[in-house]
């Protein structure tokens, strides 16, 4: 979306409608409707006039029948406008180009339905046509310098710049200080790339009237393909700012604010832009790109679908539907829909190499990739699931260990250390609270941490307890035997020390004898 707007040089760009309120209701018999053109006119204003209570939309369809029916009655040239127009709200540019070139035939000097069918005409992009029509139409008037800038505007449009200048220099020798035309040489210097004049001429425009919008917005082009976006989008909004609905500046806004990816000003410029031309399918086509930036899918798309029955030719409306549905909604099927639709309407013109077999693969591609992805999640999925369920069945059994181990430690409070009884039951509480908050997560560390580390800790230490009392008896049984031990030696002792004792008064009989002797 980089296109860039000068101003559509039409003075009655803006002329759109020339429908008015009515009165009341009116009542009208199905004979007065089958013959009377002004009833039908009547009744096709009142549609207008009467939009839906609950949803505030106006019934454009049954408003236009009124008035196709009223011009072919003979209605004139109002019917004929009014039919355009209600045409050009429901999107269909070849039927409003024929009500209102029928509205132009039967009136020529009516200056809404000349400026109507001129401007769907430039936008169609039939400039020598438009250069016709207006060219016919200043000559008879070669004083209404306003129409012959108009026409200077459709000569440049046309690429007929020779014409265009001796114009300009004509309206000059009348009126010196004629903005419009140096506006007109602005946008003429821009379509040949002369951007150093194009901006000379603007500022001599803006100088003569500073007031015109088109000057500002010339300009802001310009800046624009200078590299000077700032200065570019100052003189845009100028140009807003003084006509809020200046077609070509909420067009550039818009298509700026895209590329910078602000589509609430993208949308609001699109919006107006629209609402002033509700032909323009570049408009309505910025809508929609404007609206599905803003993640409004359905809006978004039932833009793109308004686009492609006003042309259904659009390649750039059918591939940006496309995009909307293969990148965004993920409605794969209906991304192809709109591809298969384009090279329908398409057929027999597209080649082998035509961008859509690409892009229709790009599709194909996109939904196989969404599929292993929406795959790869659900097996994800399914294995934190597992996962999950068998913390929860394992935070479960810590529940359960927490309470054996309780009653493991109280049935040896007796002999277990108090300070590893402590630790313990620490851990247990945290395991406990783990267990309450259901912090399935925890679950593998804490019964990791109770089999590996724990468990086994107070095990051996219970083992020990239990090992304890048969060491203490097999204590007293050695002391026991050694205490006998002890006796019997000291019985041995003494009787052998009696033996000695016994023997010894012979001795000492003896020594005494020996003595005696």
């Amino acid at each position: 979306m980089n296109k860039l707007l000068f101003g559509t040089l039409i003075a009655g760009v803006l002329l759109t409608t020339g429908c008015g309120k009515t009165g009341k209701t009116q009542r009208f018999s199905e004979e007065e409707l089958a013959s009377n053109p002004a009833a039908n006119f009547v009744r096709g204003m009142e549609v207008l006039n009467k939009p839906d209570r609950k949803t505030g939309e106006v019934d454009y369809l049954s408003a236009r029948t009124f008035f196709q029916t009223s011009e072919a009655l003979g209605g004139g040239s109002k019917a004929s406008f009014n039919a355009g127009w209600t045409s050009e709200k429901l999107g269909d540019t070849p039927a409003a180009e024929n009500h209102y070139r029928k509205a132009y035939d039967a009136a020529p000097g009516y200056e809404k339905a000349m400026y109507s069918l001129t401007r769907l005409l430039a936008e169609q992009g039939k400039h020598d046509e438009v250069v016709g029509i207006l060219g016919d139409a200043s000559a008879s008037d070669k004083g209404n310098n306003d129409l012959r800038n108009d026409y200077m505007g459709a000569l440049v449009a046309a690429g007929k710049y020779e014409a265009a200048v001796a114009e300009g220099q004509d309206i000059l020798k009348r009126d010196p200080e004629n903005a419009g035309v140096y506006r007109n040489l602005s946008t003429m210097y821009y379509a040949q790339n002369n951007y150093g004049m194009s901006q000379l001429t603007a500022d001599r425009a803006k100088s003569i009237n500073d007031g015109d919008p088109s000057i500002y917005n010339n300009m802001g082009v310009t800046y624009l393909i200078q590299g000077d976006e700032p200065t570019a989008i100052d003189n845009f909004k100028t140009a807003v700012k003084l006509d809020p609905n200046h077609f070509e500046a909420n067009m550039n806004l818009g298509y700026i604010a895209l590329n910078s990816g602000d589509y609430g000003l993208a949308r609001a410029s699109f919006e107006t832009a629209v609402a002033t031309n509700p032909s323009s399918v570049d408009g309505t086509l910025g809508l929609a790109v404007a609206l599905r930036g803003s993640k409004e899918f359905k809006k978004a798309d039932a833009t793109y679908a308004q686009v492609i029955k006003a042309d259904p030719t659009l390649k750039a409306a059918y591939f940006n539907a496309a995009t909307l549905h293969e990148r965004y909604t993920k409605d794969f099927a209906k991304a192809m829909k709109y591809l298969e639709d384009y090279r329908t309407a398409q057929a027999g013109s597209l080649s082998p190499s035509d961008p859509v077999f690409a892009r229709m693969t790009e599709v194909q591609i996109a939904q196989e990739a969404e599929d292993e992805k929406k795959r790869i999640e659900a097996e994800k999925k399914r294995v934190e699931e597992e996962r999950r369920r068998r913390n929860e069945e394992l935070l479960a059994s810590v529940g359960g260990s927490v309470a054996t181990t309780r009653e493991r430690i109280a049935g040896y409070t007796d002999c277990l250390d108090p300070m590893l009884v402590e630790e313990i039951n620490m851990f247990l509480e945290q395991a406990q609270m783990i267990v309450d908050a259901e912090e399935v997560d925890m679950a593998p560390d804490m019964q990791q941490m109770l089999n590996d580390y724990y468990l086994p800790m107070l095990e051996g230490s219970i083992a020990e307890c239990a090992s304890a009392p048969a060491a203490a008896d097999g204590s007293a049984d050695a002391d026991a035997a050694m205490d006998e031990g002890e006796g019997e030696a000291e019985t041995a002792d003494t009787e052998e020390a009696g033996e000695n004792a016994e023997e010894a008064p012979e001795g000492d009989a003896a020594s005494e004898d020996v003595a005696g002797e």
